[in-house]
């Protein structure tokens, strides 16, 4: 069966409604057309997202734009993702928008994800479909960011082949690369009881995602994501409050955001192996 192409959409992340830790709900206003940047950051970031349902569920660049815009200074994002179910790179380069879109800009950075299995199973196709993208997104202007994705729940002896297939990508053609797949692994092992996996073993709970937020995040920015918020809401529409993306609770927040924060510093591009994990038993979500 084909999956219908999700299609191109845009967020402008001042509408989100957020709850940062400890504070009570507040809606950030839009901000005036014209109107000054913050103090020493640029007037917008633009972000494209190529990928599949990795990226897709629990709107992950919607996520990011919102823990972004709850910074201070707020950090303004636009994001748009092209993320059809199961999509691979080679499809995205044969088959979908993704030039087009690329082409479309002007984008400061364009994040590449591949299938879950394709780094494992033929790391050389990927390789062939990422170095094809990332020629494209340097001649937009752009840069591009490997989205380093986490192993099943069943196989999580595989962390280490995703993570060299990602690492080793970005090396060659001098790319950053989000270790999320290291800080699943690294929030696993110091709370066993996390649940970052849906039921399926495979695609990404709420605080799966959140971790992959903060994980680009500290990538993007080289800013620490400890003191972000604890709840994302996707932008409000026709007057109504979008939906939650993720709801932790103070000490689940803080702990993913040391996670995320020490796996960035300690997991550049080159590093294969797992991060020490932060021992603050205190902030364990689940106890």
């Amino acid at each position: 069966m084909t999956t219908p192409l999700t299609p191109l959409t845009v967020s402008a992340v001042a509408a989100a409604i957020l709850l940062s830790a400890g504070t009570a709900p507040r809606t950030l206003p839009a901000a005036a057309p014209g109107g000054p940047a913050p103090a020493s950051r640029p007037a917008v970031t633009r972000i494209l997202f190529i990928g599949n349902s990795y990226t897709s569920v629990n709107s992950l660049p919607n996520l990011l734009a919102g823990l972004a815009a709850s910074a201070k200074p707020p950090r303004r994002l636009e994001v748009a993702q092209m993320t059809p179910g199961g999509c691979t790179l080679e499809k995205h380069w044969t088959a979908t928008d993704a030039r087009k879109a690329i082409a479309a800009g002007p984008w400061n950075y364009v994040v590449l994800q591949e299938q879950s299995l394709m780094p494992i199973m033929d790391p050389q196709r990927m390789h062939k479909y990422a170095r094809l993208l990332d020629a494209d997104i340097r001649k937009a202007g752009a840069k591009t960011v490997f989205y380093m994705t986490w192993a099943r729940r069943n196989t999580p002896e595989t962390q280490d082949a995703l993570t060299e297939a990602y690492a080793g990508i970005a090396r060659e053609l001098g790319a950053q690369a989000a270790p999320v797949g290291v800080a699943w692994r690294n929030a696993l092992k110091a709370d066993p009881k996390l649940v970052l996996h849906r039921s399926d073993g495979s695609h990404p709970t709420p605080a799966g995602s959140y971790l992959a937020a903060c994980v680009f995040y500290a990538t993007l920015f080289d800013e620490s994501p400890v003191g972000l918020a604890r709840e994302v809401r996707e932008p409000a529409k026709d007057g109504k409050p979008g939906k939650t993306l993720a709801s932790l609770t103070d000490a689940q927040a803080a702990f993913l955001q040391k996670i995320a924060w020490e796996t960035v510093k300690t997991s550049p591009p080159g590093r294969e192996k797992e991060t020490a994990a932060p021992k603050d038993k205190q902030a364990r979500p689940s106890e």
